[in-house]
């Protein structure tokens, strides 16, 4: 890629702030002195533990940043619910197959953080998502805090192979910790490592034999149901700049485009797939062959007929249809603006040529004649900032072109939630 190329893309980098897809709903939030906000929170479909909070007291106002220690509750109505909490987690544990230790050698310090509240009640249960592995924490009075993980550690098996060894004992661990209550110790034995499953076993200890019978609230449903996909679809427009003839050569030429877009977001909705389809005008020109002239010369003191093929010169201006589709990372931020970075192919197809002669006898150019816009299909990169419903990106393809989109979202955000009244935790 030409290296003027690069550095509009680094100072276009700088220029911009982070961006992803937003959706803020309705929640509250409650600070670490008590008082209470209530507003519109920003979902960003965390799977880790939430590093800030963007908020705003209405739809119109402007967001603002919290961090986790400032709070001590974040509460979404209808959905999820998160709480401030100093933990014991297991560090050593690990799950990626590619970073497994050998052996097992716990390593537990305490966090706080925000942590996703599934079961409150007489006992509850906890969640924290880690890079390495899943924690689940129960906490019932008069017990310290119980952290299961997923684990796993490699081990020489007899043959000097090794293997992955599962040292999740959770139904062991579950089963000592609720030993004095027989209804929540059975359901220990056959609980799945999931949050509807262990939601079983702390439920059975709150009906059958808490203490205090107060009533479990539960966001186990919530917190399962946000893994679903989400699809936004808009318009898109901007200028770009390309040049004719393979692989970048010929002359650059400048023109407006617009089209569609439509984009899947991951359940993460850190990656998304993008595409789009466009229609802009090009600009050609090239020479054809008119008709072949045939004359007859003396070589060697023999009569030859000897053809020369006659060209005619030609302009024509034609739509030129070009598709996208690509990946998209999106990077969170303390911003409520943010950025993502695309990696994708682009296809152009010329259509509808209207021709003119503008030398040379009169004579139609076929396909093979037309200047071809790059390659069939090109390889590019994109830096693009987001806010609400409107995105713009730059994008450099690997053919010394570049566009400069700007896309607005007509489709409702499948992520926000219609307003509800919010629980109280």
């Amino acid at each position: 890629m030409p290296v003027r190329l690069l550095f509009l893309l680094l100072l276009f980098t700088g220029a911009i702030t982070q961006s992803t897809a937003q959706a803020y709903e309705p929640g509250l939030l409650v600070r670490a002195n008590g008082d209470t906000l209530r507003g519109e929170i920003e979902n960003s479909f965390w799977l880790d533990p939430p590093k800030f909070i963007h908020f705003r007291p209405t739809a119109t106002a402007d967001a603002v940043t919290l961090l986790p220690r400032h709070l001590r509750t974040v509460l979404f109505a209808g959905g999820r619910y998160f709480r401030f909490e100093a933990l014991p987690i297991d560090h050593a544990a690990e799950t990626r197959l590619d970073r497994l230790p050998k052996g097992y050698h716990p390593d537990v310090r305490t966090d706080s953080l925000l942590a996703e509240v599934l079961l409150e009640g007489p006992a509850s249960l906890l969640r924290v998502v880690r890079y390495s592995a899943t924690h689940y924490f129960v906490r019932r009075p008069g017990q310290p805090v119980l952290d299961l993980s997923g684990r796993n550690y490699l081990r020489a098996s007899s043959m000097g192979k090794m293997v992955v060894v599962d040292a999740n004992n959770y139904q062991a661990q579950l089963e000592q910790y609720f030993g004095d209550c027989p209804a929540a110790s059975s359901a220990a034995r056959a609980a799945a490592f999931t949050p509807e499953g262990l939601a079983r076993v702390v439920l059975a200890y709150n009906e059958s034999c808490a203490a205090e019978r107060a009533p479990t609230a539960s966001w186990v449903a919530q917190a399962i149901s946000q893994k679903r996909p989400a699809f936004q679809a808009g318009v898109v427009a901007g200028g770009r700049s390309l040049k004719l003839g393979g692989y970048g050569t010929g002359e650059r030429q400048n023109s407006p485009f617009a089209g569609v877009y439509g984009e899947i977001f991951l359940p993460n909705r850190s990656i998304s797939v993008y595409s789009d389809l466009s229609v802009s005008l090009f600009d050609g020109k090239g020479r054809t062959l008119a008709y072949t002239s045939e004359r007859t010369v003396i070589i060697d003191n023999k009569l030859v007929t000897v053809s020369e093929p006659v060209y005619s010169a030609f302009a024509y201006r034609a739509g030129l249809a070009s598709g996208r589709v690509g990946l998209r990372f999106h990077f969170r931020s303390r911003r409520p603006q943010r950025l993502f970075v695309g990696f994708g192919v682009e296809g152009n197809r010329i259509f509808a040529p209207n021709v003119r002669i503008t030398d040379g006898p009169a004579a139609t150019p076929n396909d093979e004649d037309l200047s071809k816009p790059t390659m069939p299909f090109i390889p590019e990169l994109g830096l693009g900032w987001r806010n609400q419903r409107v995105a713009v990106s730059l994008d450099a393809l690997v053919v010394a072109a570049m566009r400069l989109g700007l896309t607005y979202r007509l489709s409702r955000n499948p992520d926000v939630a219609k307003a509800t009244a919010v629980a109280r935790p």
